[in-house]
């Protein structure tokens, strides 16, 4: 017996898409939306912006970016700019690495890089960050994809919402670096790939064949949409906790799906 085969068949009877499948997949695509933004997250929350070395004494009146004092003991790179890692020993006159920056604040008032100096040095941790949360949605994809197969794909989905509203909305108040690696992995999980795959799959059952382009590709679409929801965010809030917790209060919209 061809399975796949009767199932079109019989889609094709009761209809290939109606209110309900409509209704549905607009619901589904929640699940897109979401995965979108949180994915991105760090783009704002852990912005890098322009910064220079803190030069004692000059800056100890002023933190400006732009502080003309200090801004004579800093260094140019090949291309004239600033040397954001480096500045000039007032000693020996040479050029050594610092271990304070000064921000510009003109578009980041607060940001993770900021808060943990996540420059020069150490700007793999900010990328380490970000990796931790893509090996989240590999994982996620792995695991919970096999786990909707035998339990349901309804049950991971709302699992997998409930917690990316939990960690989403956590991971703003997490004070340490490797702490904050571990609920981004988590985040990664549930965030992205939990709800994701899952509404996906339910979007495509759902519907007859002849509509599975449409609704596929208009998925994607939400996801795009959560993507630029980042930036839109972004620009509006510049504190990084709250922006953090409205990145994940968006999770919210998936919690009437049941």
């Amino acid at each position: 017996m061809d399975v796949d085969n009767d199932l079109e068949q019989l889609m094709s009877y009761i209809g290939d898409f109606g209110k309900y499948q409509l209704g549905q997949s607009l619901l589904h695509m929640l699940c897109a939306l979401t995965a979108g933004l949180h994915m991105l997250t760090l783009v704002t929350v852990a912005a890098v912006p322009d910064h220079r070395c803190l030069i004692p004494e000059e800056d100890d009146n002023s933190t400006l970016w732009n502080n003309p004092d200090a801004l004579s003991w800093i260094p140019r790179n090949k291309d004239g700019d600033l040397d954001s890692c480096h500045m000039v020993d007032k000693i020996t006159n040479s050029s050594v690495k610092c271990n304070q920056w000064v921000y510009d604040n003109t578009y980041y008032l607060s940001s993770r890089a900021i808060e943990w100096n996540l420059v020069c040095d150490k700007r793999w941790m900010g990328a380490v960050a970000q990796s931790a949360y893509m090996f989240g949605v590999f994982t996620g994809a792995v695991v919970l994809g096999s786990l909707a197969d035998k339990y349901g794909r309804k049950i991971i989905l709302y699992i997998s919402a409930v917690l990316q509203l939990v960690l989403g909305v956590a991971v703003a108040f997490i004070p340490e670096y490797y702490t904050f690696l571990v609920i981004r992995f988590l985040y990664g999980i549930f965030g992205s790939a939990g709800a994701y795959i899952t509404g996906f799959v339910l979007s495509m059952e759902i519907v007859g064949a002849s509509k599975r382009t449409v609704i596929g590709v208009t998925f994607q679409a939400f996801f795009a949409t959560g993507v630029m929801l980042v930036a839109f965010w972004g620009f509006f809030i510049k504190d990084r906790v709250i922006l953090q917790v409205v990145y994940g209060l968006h999770s919210l919209l998936l919690i009437d799906l049941w």
